[in-house]
């Protein structure tokens, strides 16, 4: 079974990581994903995150339906939790280099070097990125690093856009899943300065 992993803060989860998500399926083959919220992001101040809680609420929103995609609750301790640590962990699950796929947007890929031992991440697991607009410079990565591109389905979508029409009283639909549109309409989520 080959599988991918893709991590974040998940602030809203949108149709961009669910993009970026079955494409990694459709282009790498993949069985599984497994959606990682995490409740500590290592890149991201914690003053001003949604609830870990409900973020998951939103994730497990956003992901039902897709057989192909499940919710990990791996990094929901209230400490750091790196990716190089969960990539092990599904490495100790009996999961070779050939068979974990780490998920990320071709932004999170520029910033390699900030990543905790990089390394290991790539003698470990298959890299599976997609381009977004305004990050297309590849970083140098190491020996024997195995790394998928996918060029189609590219957008720009992001969290802290969303957070921002929201506290602007602008529409998201069509960014997120009605589902979670709907949720963060009755939790009356990012109405402040979040």
């Amino acid at each position: 079974m080959k599988i991918g992993l893709f991590g974040g803060s998940f602030d809203p989860i949108h149709v961009g990581h669910l993009i970026l998500a079955q494409s990694a399926v459709n282009f790498a083959g993949l069985n599984r994903v497994f959606f990682i919220p995490t409740a500590v992001p290592p890149h991201k101040r914690r003053e001003g995150l949604t609830d870990f809680e409900i973020r998951v609420n939103m994730v497990e929103l956003a992901i039902g339906g897709n057989s192909y995609f499940e919710l990990s609750l791996i990094e929901s301790e209230e400490h750091i939790v790196y990716t190089y640590e969960t990539v092990l962990y599904f490495k100790e699950k009996g999961f070779g280099k050939e068979r974990i796929h780490l998920i990320v947007g071709s932004d999170s890929l520029e910033e390699i070097e900030t990543w905790r031992k990089p390394d290991v991440i790539f003698s470990n697991a298959t890299v599976v990125a997609m381009a977004r607009p305004g990050y297309d410079h590849l970083p140098i990565l190491p020996p024997g690093a195995a790394l998928i591109m996918i060029e189609t389905g590219s957008n720009s979508i992001s969290s802290s856009e969303i957070r921002r029409m929201v506290r602007e009283r602008k529409s998201i639909r069509y960014l997120v899943p009605h589902t979670v549109e709907r949720f963060i309409e009755e939790h009356s989520l990012y109405r402040g300065n979040t």
